[in-house]
């Protein structure tokens, strides 16, 4: 039964969020020059500047000019490429607004592609056609001036690449000419690590407020797919989220547009399943010059490929001088490095309703994975230690099953006797019962105490980045399917042998077709990651043996 709950929901949330399944695109679509990166650099690999270029050819950059309207469309023109390199990430910029072209993570490999990850998406080259040109990955509006995201800067670098003896006194710096108004952002980075620094400088009247923006996602999305050819897959899809003082709340994508905002916000951020891309204010006021105020939003813009974050800083009203220090946390949902990157970005990470157990879980199993150095092994450690601790609740429970199996002929005679009079049936059951010592509902009590724990090692699997590309045995990524389907067929044959030598209690014809639902199960299972079905695996040979000991034990006379 428990099994069955978690089978079923899953395959419901697959069907409701999973993308829909694209034809590869032909060839000529894919090496067009206005839909597909360049070739790769042979100075930086995976092909990141190399694929900056194009996109800022096909989308262009704005040139912003003292006497034009605020609301004027501007001339784009292309922005100068600059690079940003540290030990964790290598990226690229455009002077166009200074807007992010590419962030990649040298310690993760895309999906489908020989590249590393990249948390800005690939269509940012070509905003013309999200609807909303003039915004991107960290681009700065104003109030009364959106053109702001392609105003032309200019940098005092052409690179900036950190290691550790020059990281303290290491920033990019980009000035922009906007109406009689200039905003300056400074820009360092850490010599290693996803914690980039941006202090964001303006001077000249002030606007009602600022916005540091980040849209239309974070890595591939579901339109990059298609350009790449590779095959849709449901870990990449986009969330918002955003943590206020009062509460954390969530924005999927969806079909129209919804919006949520907060006050007082210790982060506004655009995620997929492994991957975020946060905003990060300052954590306290006094730390800006001329802000009254800070505003969270998140929003879904109404497709499965849009989906924005933005900190918007309300100004006081005369003053000639702002000045915002804040951070963006571009990387991996990893909970250590979140916790040490502070301002609770680990919340970020959604570990379910039973997240006091599931934390846990996760901390232990990345322990395991230490020690034994393979996240299969640690898996099969972990379901067993689980196994461990609910042995005694889950005997108890086995327990009362074979006593109710036991005295099934007699409950089946006071039925029939008794068939006529409700009240004398069930006064001569309970008196069974009583006599030897069963509880009608024994072997359904130990599965409430199971179902926290059996969820929460659910979401620890579902959403640990540790089981991406981690392999073990034949497969290469724990967090993917099997691409053999080894493991659901085992899955399935333990789930009918399990079933088989379940004692049955009730109609013989209920209990056969459930024992052929398992393997019906088994069509479900294909999509499952691995990691998960590992565990399933591990967990049904578990329960096995358990009740095998179990049949094998007599069963003690009623005293």
């Amino acid at each position: 039964m428990l099994s069955t709950i978690v089978i079923v929901g899953y395959s419901m949330w697959m069907q409701r969020y999973a993308p829909p399944r694209r034809p590869a695109p032909a060839p000529a679509a894919r090496s067009s020059p206005d839909t597909a990166p360049a070739p790769v650099s042979s100075s930086w690999p995976q092909g990141s500047a190399a694929r900056a270029p194009a996109a800022e050819a096909a989308a262009g950059a704005g040139a912003g000019f003292e006497g034009s309207s605020p609301r004027q469309p501007l001339a784009r023109q292309k922005g100068e490429i600059i690079h940003l390199e540290n030990e964790s990430i290598q990226a690229t910029l455009s002077t166009a607004g200074g807007r992010l072209l590419s962030w990649q993570l040298k310690a993760y490999q895309a999906t489908g592609v020989s590249r590393y990850v990249d948390l800005v998406p690939l269509n940012v080259g070509r905003l013309e056609r999200l609807g909303n040109p003039e915004e991107g990955p960290l681009s700065v509006k104003l109030s009364d001036y959106t053109n702001s995201a392609w105003v032309l800067a200019q940098a005092n670098q052409a690179q900036l690449s950190v290691s550790g003896w020059n990281a303290a006194k290491s920033e990019l710096v980009l000035t922009q000419s906007l109406q009689g108004r200039r905003l300056v952002k400074r820009l360092s980075l850490p010599a290693s690590g996803y914690l980039m620094g941006l202090d964001i400088e303006l001077t000249g009247p002030a606007p009602e407020y600022l916005e540091v923006i980040w849209r239309p996602g974070v890595g591939l999305t579901s339109n990059d797919e298609e350009v790449l050819g590779v095959q849709p897959t449901y870990w990449n899809l986009l969330g918002g989220a955003l943590l206020t003082r009062e509460d954390l709340v969530r924005q999927k994508v969806a079909k129209k547009p919804k919006r949520k905002e907060g006050r007082s916000p210790f982060w506004a951020a655009v995620h997929n399943k492994y991957f975020v891309a946060a905003l990060v204010p300052p954590e306290s006021l006094e730390a800006c010059e001329g802000v009254t105020g800070v505003v969270g939003e998140i929003a879904a813009e109404g497709s499965p490929d849009r989906i924005r974050a933005g900190l918007k800083f309300m100004l006081i009203p005369g003053v000639t001088r702002v000045r915002i220090p804040m951070k963006v946390y571009l990387g991996p949902q990893d909970y250590g490095i979140l916790t040490r990157a502070g301002s609770r970005l680990e919340r970020v990470i959604d570990f379910g309703f039973f997240k006091i157990i599931a934390l846990p879980m996760a901390q232990t199993l990345k322990f395991l994975a230490g020690l034994v150095h393979n996240y299969g092994v640690a898996i099969i450690l972990l379901t067993l230690m689980v196994k461990a601790a609910l042995w005694f609740p889950s005997q108890w429970g086995l327990n009362q099953m074979k006593r109710m199996k036991d005295v099934q002929p007699q409950v089946t005679f006071i039925s029939e006797q008794f068939k006529d009079d409700a009240k004398r049936k069930q006064e001569e059951m309970m008196r069974i019962y009583r006599e030897h010592k069963v509880n009608p509902v024994g072997g359904c009590l130990p599965l409430l105490l199971q179902i926290p724990i059996f969820f929460a090692l659910y979401t620890v699997l579902r959403t640990s980045i540790e089981l991406r590309g981690a392999p073990f045995l034949w497969i290469q990524d724990l967090s993917a399917k099997d691409p053999f389907f080894v493991l659901v067929v085992l899955v399935g044959a333990t789930m009918w042998l399990q079933q088989a030598m379940t004692p049955v209690m009730g109609d013989p014809k209920q209990a056969k077709m459930m024992r052929w639902m398992s393997l019906a199960f088994c069509f479900i299972f294909v999509t499952m990651p691995a990691g998960f079905l590992l565990y399933f695996l591990v967990q049904n040979i578990a329960q096995i043996g358990q009740q095998l000991y179990t049949n094998r034990q007599p069963t003690k006379a009623a005293t």
